[in-house]
């Protein structure tokens, strides 16, 4: 797989989802119904695009402020490290930022996970209401939205856990033309650590094994579920250093 079809896909999958006005310098992404959505509201910018950066910034700024929204800005993944490059530009515009390391995993073992059989996996072709408990009592509201606007996406997918025909957890995705990109696994607070993620991994890399998936990627969002997936039979390929900057100006 061509990992630079990863990194663009990092920069443009919020297009499923949110709305979006594109610049000679990057994308603005925002949805003025949904503010807490990080993914739903923030620029992407691209070094080779940029030829005045305060100005640049100074519209980000002007842009979501007037809308309410608190500018947040994502370095293009194509551009590994820019923004350690340009600190001293961002915090002379109000903004805090840093660099994080973004780990790309891909496809490269067996699926050795054992999936908890008290667990029921059903996949999710259309939005059901009981799906925002898994949300809440994740203490995640707002990816509520987000999950309902993605599963309207043709090529998303879903399945969700059920214990006891609740629903205690989620895993979805989508299909682009670049690449399949999991999107999002989410376990409710009082059922983590049962072999419901796991399950619902399992579940997801058998669905890609039936039906003969390619381009497959993922990049964990934490340690637990990096875990998950190497069990799942990922490893990680390359690790990329990821910019972010927060306005904090008053």
């Amino acid at each position: 797989m061509n990992l630079s079809d990863c990194y663009l896909e990092e920069d443009l999958f919020p297009k499923i989802f949110t709305d979006y006005e594109e610049r000679d310098y990057g994308i603005l992404f925002y949805n003025e119904d949904n503010k807490d959505s990080f993914d739903s509201n923030h620029a992407v910018i691209y070094k080779d695009q940029v030829e005045d950066l305060p100005s640049v910034l100074s519209d980000i700024i002007h842009f979501y402020s007037s809308k309410g929204i608190r500018p947040i800005i994502y370095q293009s993944m194509l551009d590994d490290n820019w923004f350690g490059e340009i600190k001293e530009y961002l915090a002379a515009a109000g903004f805090r930022s840093w660099v994080e390391d973004q780990e790309y995993m891909l496809p490269a073992g067996e699926n050795l996970i054992t999936p908890n059989p008290e667990v029921e996996v059903r996949k999710v072709a259309e939005w059901q209401d009981e799906l925002e408990k898994v949300f809440r009592e994740a203490e995640e509201p707002w990816e509520i939205k987000v999950a309902r606007k993605t599963l309207e996406y043709p090529k998303a997918w879903m399945f969700a856990a059920y214990l006891e025909n609740k629903p205690v957890g989620l895993l979805y995705g989508h299909i682009s033309e670049r690449a399949c990109r999991v999107d999002y696994l989410l376990v409710a607070k009082k059922h983590r650590k049962t072999g419901v993620g796991r399950t619902l991994f399992y579940q997801y890399m058998e669905w890609c094994r039936e039906n003969d998936m390619q381009n497959i990627y993922i990049w964990p969002d934490g340690d637990t579920p990096k875990s998950i997936y190497e069990e799942g039979g990922f490893r990680i390929i390359e690790t990329r250093k990821a910019g972010r900057a927060v306005f904090e100006a008053d």
